[in-house]
């Protein structure tokens, strides 16, 4: 409503004046109603800047703005106040006016234009198939789907991708271990390796394995073992095996509402030469070089404390020569930026691929990397570890049986990314408003029923009067009207728990404004114009849920 105008004029202001250097144009909503309905500290932050008094720029400013006629025509008055805050008075027809532009955006309030969209390619969850997905993958999966969300409503152009880490010796493994139980229900005395997977759920994928097989592979099994290297009874239970696995993601994915664009096999990568050509190329351009019978990728140049090794002395490429053909193929499809969720135990992995992919792009943005940290369940104050070899988990099927999807995708997200998440599930399936999604979604169902009820002559209308002239109505519209800000710097600071915080505020704004001002059976103008707030906050409260992924109900 006011913030990007006055933002325009004192961004115009500080051209003029030379001020190259000066600090970003912050609008903030005073913590008293007496010091007005917004305020900015700009004029203190200036001073070093401008060498100036912060009155005296204040004084500055303050004429500059109410020389805009868009700024003119919301605010009443601009006070200085203390050192050199600027306090700002909006008129009563600037709350009409906003009420009525966002009624008018209908389903698309909030929605984001960029003057450079980005073509982005997210990248997200990418685990190995070889176990079902666990509590901290659905935080990557909530993450990361409520980030691409974010970005598209935002205004940029995003493609998702689920990166399969189907090659190596951890499916090879996992191959050796479902082949182990799968001979083991035949009578067979094969245990499963010691570094293998022991979940019960491997027993589970040999038995639907042995369903569809029969006896096919137990006289291979009994006469080979699992130790034969290239025994096609092994390699059959790891491609069978990973294939049944990635069914079951893709279905829980889904039904937690995350689905992908593209789903990436890494193992064409190494059978196709793709992971030796890319070691290649980096050797004739002298990125790499051969030291110590290995080969060497020189990152260091690029921030990394170390080089790190792309095939090892026995002439195995590492994991890392497989992300970095993976990587390559990404800038060949041409996106303008890349960015990769990882889980916390990739942080030390971060400057290798930074230096990788600068080497290959020659743009030190071009990757970005998110690291989410872990999520601790709690039931009845006790906490549980979870470990994908020994099958100790609590799956993503588990925890929607538990919560529900939209319990499940807003508590998941509602804290910064980058800090370990306590997922409390008693109050996630608590039916009141100390749980946080409830209050939200009871909010939008509250508004629902309002317009349910509404008189059928009665239409959602705001007139040209000095209308909203409650304290409680001007709240809330302030804090609608930071919607679509909050969304772009959500989306630029790559945080969904922004929304989620702000859905809980546009509840709580709400609620107050429902106990304090009669919808239905006002004077007729009265109640067209809150009819119309109540629209546009229930359409605000339906896209910021739609966001994170949770539904809008209708009636709870």
């Amino acid at each position: 409503m006011l913030a990007a105008h006055v933002q325009r004029v004192i961004g115009e202001w500080v051209a003029e004046r030379g001020w190259e250097a000066g600090p970003p144009v912050v609008i903030e909503r005073p913590a008293e109603s007496d010091h007005g309905d917004y305020a900015t500290p700009f004029c203190l932050q200036l001073a070093k800047v401008a060498r100036m008094a912060p009155r005296a720029l204040a004084e500055e400013a303050r004429a500059r703005l109410l020389a805009d006629a868009e700024v003119a025509g919301m605010v009443g008055e601009i006070d200085i106040a203390g050192p050199g805050f600027l306090n700002f008075r909006l008129r009563p027809e600037a709350f009409t006016r906003s009420v009525s532009v966002m009624l008018e955006q209908a389903d698309e309030v909030g929605r984001g234009a960029r003057e450079h969209p980005l073509d982005i390619l997210l990248e997200y969850v990418s685990v190995n198939p070889n176990g079902p997905l666990h509590v901290g993958h659905a935080r990557y999966a909530a993450y990361g789907n409520s980030l691409d969300r974010l970005l598209s409503f935002s205004g940029h152009r995003v493609t998702t991708e689920f990166y399969i880490n189907d090659y190596g010796r951890q499916m090879e493994m996992f191959g050796r271990s479902v082949a182990a139980r799968y001979a083991q229900s035949f009578g067979l005395d094969l245990e499963v390796p010691e570094e293998g997977y022991q979940g019960e759920y491997v027993k589970d994928i040999a038995a639907e394995v042995r369903e569809e097989v029969g006896d096919r592979w137990v006289a291979e099994l009994r006469d080979q073992g699992l130790d034969d290297a290239g025994s096609p009874a092994v390699d059959f239970f790891r491609v069978r095996g990973y294939q049944l696995v990635l069914e079951q993601m893709r279905a829980e994915l889904e039904r937690f509402r995350v689905t992908f664009d593209r789903w990436f096999s890494e193992t064409p990568l190494h059978t196709e030469g793709r992971v030796q050509a890319a070691i290649d190329h980096l050797l004739e351009t002298g990125d790499a070089f051969h030291a110590d019978e290995a080969v060497w990728l020189r990152t260091t140049p690029y921030g990394d404390d170390k080089d790190r090794v792309l095939v090892r002395s026995n002439e195995r490429p590492t994991y890392f020569a497989a992300d970095l053909a993976y990587h390559q193929d990404k800038l060949g499809r041409g996106y303008g930026h890349l960015i990769n969720i990882w889980g916390a135990d990739h942080h030390g992995y971060v400057p290798r691929m930074k230096a990788a992919v600068e080497i290959m792009s020659h743009d030190p943005d071009m990757l970005e990397l998110i690291i989410g940290q872990m999520v601790n369940l709690l039931e009845a104050g006790e906490s549980r570890q979870m470990s994908t070899r020994r099958g100790e988990m609590v799956t993503l099927g588990e925890l929607i049986d538990a919560i529900g999807v939209d319990a499940a995708r807003f508590f998941l997200v509602m804290r910064s990314h980058d800090q370990t998440l306590d997922l409390d599930l008693s109050l996630a399936r608590r039916q009141s408003q100390e749980n946080p999604v409830y209050y939200v979604q009871y909010a939008h169902a509250r508004i629902a029923s309002i317009v349910r009820n509404m008189p059928a002559e009665l239409e959602p209308a705001v007139g040209a009067g000095e209308l909203f002239d409650t304290v409680y109505e001007r709240d809330l519209i302030k804090k609608l009207d930071e919607f679509a800000d909050l969304v772009r710097e959500a989306a630029d600071r790559r945080a969904p728990h922004r929304v989620a915080g702000y859905a809980q505020e546009v509840a709580a704004a709400f609620h107050v404004f429902y106990k304090n001002c009669r919808v239905i059976g006002s004077d007729p103008e009265v109640s067209a114009a809150r009819l119309a707030l109540c629209l546009v906050t229930k359409r605000v409260v339906a896209r910021a849920l739609d966001l994170l992924g949770v539904s809008a109900p209708e009636s709870m």
